[in-house]
Formats: C-alpha cells, structure tokens, sequence
C-alpha cells in the first residue's frame, strides 16, 4: 500500500514544486528531505524514494523547473514575434518580467537554482538549455524587426531582462511599478538594436 503511494503519478513532480516554493521562501540551504517532505505533505520515505540526496532533490528541482520554462519560452516565442515594433517588444518582455516576477517565491526559486548550477558542473547543460530557450525566443522577435545579427542582439536584451529582474526583486513595489521604471531603457535598447 505504502509502495503504490509512493509512485502515484504527480508525486515527484509535487515533490519538486514544493521544493521550488522551500528554496523560494528559505533559499536552497532550508532543503532538507524533511522540510520537503513537509512542504509538500507527503511521508518522508516519499522524497527518498525518488531523489537519493539532497543534491539529487536540488539538481532535479533546476532540471524540472529548466524543462517547464523552456516549454513556457517556446510558446512566448511565437507570441513575441507578433511584436511589430521595437517599443511593441520592450513593452511584451516588461510584461512577461512583471508578470513572473509577480510570484516572487517562483521568481526567486529559479534565481537560487541558476546560483546552484554555477557551483555544480553536471547542472549546467540544464541552465543552459534553459537559457538557450530564452534567448531564441527574443532572437526570432528581434530578427522579424529587423536586427542583423538577432543571436547577439538576443543576448543583450536578455542580459538586461535577467538583470531587471534581479533589481525588480529587490524592490518593494509591485512587479508591475518597478517594471515601469525600466520602460524607457529597455525601449531603447530594443530601438538601438534593430536600428
């Protein structure tokens, strides 16, 4: 009976989004086993049965959470090559920032495990996949405005869509207001880019 709990379907991934709301709130060093197995109400047995460490629990967490986004970019790479000015894109990517800035415990999840992947060589095939996502999605926008080299152009513009975010997290406004104030540079730089 135990065992057939166990390996219910859902309950490895119910695992890991509790271990990314843990790692959201208390940052990576509050993931334990336990404080999993709690977060996500399950019996302790439960989280080692399927991750043998809490390095496996936390590389699987930047795995699943890498898989889910690049998904998620793949399907906002079409909606950003609607864009049909610069300032039409820096408005659409503020938006999206805003909006998953908005579930800060999310937010901050995916930040600790990029920090995560940087300590631990067997994670970055995953963040970089991840990223690659990212960054082709805003390269098939930018290359429709008319950029002549959009990959690279693609990297400047998500350099400072990851570096927004970081000041978005760190301020005390909505996500929504401390977005507004970045509007003007992040239309620039999009202006400048596919000049």
């Amino acid at each position: 009976m135990e065992m057939a709990t166990q390996t219910a379907p859902g309950r490895r991934e119910q695992i890991l989004d509790a271990a990314l709301r843990l790692i959201g709130r208390s940052g990576r060093e509050a993931v334990t086993h336990r404080a999993v197995a709690e977060e996500a109400g399950v019996p302790l047995g439960s989280t080692t049965y399927y991750f043998d460490s809490r390095d496996d629990l936390l590389g699987q967490a930047l795995e699943h959470v890498a898989r889910s986004e690049a998904h998620r970019y793949v399907e906002l790479g079409m909606e950003l090559r609607k864009a049909k000015t610069p300032r039409q894109l820096a408005d659409m990517l503020l938006g999206e920032l805003a909006s998953e800035a908005e579930d800060r415990t999310t937010y901050i999840a995916e930040y600790e495990l990029w920090l995560e992947a940087a300590h631990r060589p067997e994670l970055r095939e995953a963040a970089t996949a991840w990223c690659d996502a990212v960054q082709l999605a805003v390269a098939g926008a930018l290359e429709k405005l008319g950029s002549d080299d959009p990959d690279a152009d693609a990297s400047l513009v998500v350099a400072a869509m990851d570096g927004l975010g970081e000041r978005v997290l760190s301020r005390e406004e909505s996500p929504g207001e401390a977005t507004e104030e970045f509007r003007p540079q992040l239309r620039r730089l999009i202006e400048r880019l596919v000049a």
